[in-house]
């Protein structure tokens, strides 16, 4: 659900169809502790426990780093979400 400011629409999804799945470059597995992300496009993981609390969400830390590899090592593209940009923008 889009939240929004009170008689503002709300852009649709450009890309109607397409699911997060689609467009992912990892998959996240629990693991004791913590969670592993791994390339869809190569046995490249990286874990929650690898990084430090300190400098923010460990999920969204892990998220970055394995997003980073698959747009360097197999040029994928790094997807924003329209809710993403907008956050940005209200900061």
């Amino acid at each position: 659900m889009l939240l929004s400011l009170p008689n503002q629409r709300v852009p649709t999804p450009a890309c109607k169809g397409t699911t997060i799945n689609a467009v992912k470059a990892y998959r996240i597995q629990r693991i004791k502790g913590g969670m592993k992300f791994t390339c869809t496009q190569c046995e490249h993981s990286v874990s929650t426990l690898d990084f430090d609390a300190k400098a923010g969400n460990l999920r969204t830390q892990a998220a970055t780093v394995i997003n980073d590899h698959a747009t360097k090592a197999h040029h994928v593209p790094m997807v924003v979400s329209p809710s993403d940009s907008q956050q940005r923008s209200w900061r």
